[in-house]
């Protein structure tokens, strides 16, 4: 019987990628054009950066508070003015996704519907805007969450509301997620929720 031949490690695979002249030309490609790209953005953010400081959050780029484990409360007014900017899909991905905290529901819940509803958003920035509407969500906005999730137009952004409403225990969420498992845009989320809510 022959013997196996041992997997290929990690470093292993690097070392022979690296010797490839069409893979590192490539590979240093693309690298430039991430460079470009993230200049192009951290250059375009530059005035929400600047606001931002000046209200005490020096950050680099908008996705630091994204990731940010301290409270920016006093940052949320800033980030909901920017929101209506005309910047990049990503930047406003990064202010919707900033604004996807408890703190943000007084100033900014309306304005997180109206602008979802308004279809000016696209791509990862609309995905944004429904978890920033998952994150600031109360018991009381289940009836909202279901007119939102039943709304075939919004397509796969609605995946972010499933959790919500696996986490209620009111009888509509419930009924509602088993009206829609399936919906080829949420069935997968859907099963792997009940199945998790089940045990």
């Amino acid at each position: 019987m022959p013997t196996r031949k041992p997997p290929t490690t990690a470093a292993e695979l690097i070392k022979r990628l690296n010797a490839d002249p069409e893979w590192v030309k490539a590979r240093q490609a693309k690298d430039a054009a991430i460079a470009v790209q993230t200049e192009r953005l951290r250059r375009e953010q530059e005035p929400l950066l600047r606001d931002l400081a000046a209200a005490g959050f020096p950050v680099r780029t908008v996705w630091d508070l994204v990731n940010a484990r301290s409270p920016y409360t006093r940052a949320l007014p800033i980030l909901l003015n920017h929101l209506d900017k005309p910047y990049a899909d990503r930047t406003l991905e990064g202010i919707a996704r900033a604004l996807a905290v408890k703190e943000a529901r007084a100033i900014a819940w309306e304005a997180m519907l109206a602008n979802l509803r308004s279809n000016d958003f696209k791509g990862d920035a609309a995905s944004a805007l429904v978890v920033a509407i998952s994150a600031m969500a109360r018991p009381e906005d289940l009836p909202r969450l279901i007119e939102l999730i039943r709304d075939p137009s919004l397509g796969q952004k609605r995946i972010h509301l499933v959790r919500n409403l696996t986490r209620s225990r009111q009888k509509a969420a419930r009924e509602t997620l088993l009206h829609l498992r399936y919906d080829p845009d949420l069935e997968i989320e859907i099963a792997a929720r009940l199945k998790r809510s089940a045990r």
